[in-house]
């Protein structure tokens, strides 16, 4: 990921990205799941800069609770619970990077892990991070998991698993600085999430520019729901600078292909805006049939504000 290399003086930084329990297929889902399908936004999440001996709650960091969905026909009794992964449940880059897993569930608590969620609902809340006054944790990182799982007896039960990545500030003169610049109000909150998270492009052409909102009347927009107005930084990024994986049965698409007409947004509050996606693959006839991914970012433009960062998934199928 490229934010993990990058550290934000000015406070906390999220990173979050979708999570499903019925993720093997990239097409959105035409009618639900029976029984209890369930989705959560809150898939991978990056904090960075956690002071020791400091508690935060996600929701004033990045201005959105833990949300999981009952994408299901029936309502679901629903169970969540904060686990310390398995080695396994760390990816290769992230351990790469240093990340461990977090030495007791302690460090994470959740305010309500037991609903009942009707069809379509969403259950929520808060999650708590406490970290432990041990200096020796300066410039350490960590993963936490969270399992959100059905518990009904009349159905298959299926669950989703949530990652927090906590990266502990480098030093106490770093937490410092952190802390003060937080008292000054520099660091703000932002609510914005993109709607869809995902588009599928089918007969895409060569050798032809492809204004996909204009041409095929959807895009990946992003709204807005927060009062005020927000400023974004969109860009393509190589699949290997996020936390996600190539898809099953796809193969990356070299960024230049897919271009930002808006490099940066605006986006007033209570309001959707598109940062304009044209899609141009070569004339390459070797490219013929295959099914590309593409991964665009979507983060604060000023980097001293804390927000969520959201990676969108275009997937293009090549006419033949």
């Amino acid at each position: 990921m490229t934010h993990a290399h990058h550290r934000i003086l000015a406070g906390v930084f999220a990173a979050m990205i979708a999570s499903t329990a019925v993720a093997a297929d990239p097409t959105p889902q035409t009618t639900p799941p029976k029984g209890g399908g369930v989705r959560t936004d809150f898939g991978d999440v990056q904090i960075d800069n956690l002071g020791i001996g400091r508690s935060y709650n996600l929701r004033d960091l990045a201005g959105t609770p833990m949300k999981v969905t009952n994408t299901g026909s029936n309502t679901i009794n629903l169970l969540m619970s904060v686990e310390i992964p398995t080695d396994a449940m760390i990816t290769p880059n992230r351990k790469e990077l240093g990340f461990k897993p977090i030495p007791s569930p302690d460090w994470v608590t959740l305010n309500q892990s037991q609903f009942v969620v009707p069809a379509g609902e969403s259950a929520y809340t808060d999650v708590i991070i406490k970290i432990p006054d041990d200096p020796s944790l300066y410039g350490k990182k960590f993963q936490a998991s969270i399992y959100s799982r059905t518990t009904d007896s009349d159905f298959l039960n299926v669950g989703v698993w949530s990652h927090l990545q906590l990266i502990i500030a480098p030093s106490p003169e770093a937490q410092a600085e952190i802390e003060k610049n937080r008292k000054h109000g520099i660091v703000g909150s932002m609510e914005y999430t993109l709607l869809p998270d995902k588009l599928v492009l089918e007969s895409v052409p060569l050798g032809k520019s492809l204004d996909i909102k204009a041409e095929l009347k959807r895009s990946i927009m992003i709204a807005n729901s927060g009062t005020d107005p927000i400023e974004l930084a969109v860009k393509v990024v190589p699949i290997g600078n996020t936390p996600l994986s190539l898809q099953s049965g796809f193969e990356e698409g070299k960024a230049e292909w897919l271009t930002i007409k808006s490099p940066v947004v605006k986006v007033a509050g209570a309001s959707f805006a598109d940062s304009g996606l044209v899609l141009k693959l070569p004339d390459d006839k070797s490219l013929a049939g295959k099914r590309l991914m593409f991964v665009v970012k979507v983060a604060p433009a000023n980097p001293d504000v804390v927000g969520v960062t959201y990676y969108g998934k275009v997937y293009a199928e090549v006419s033949k």
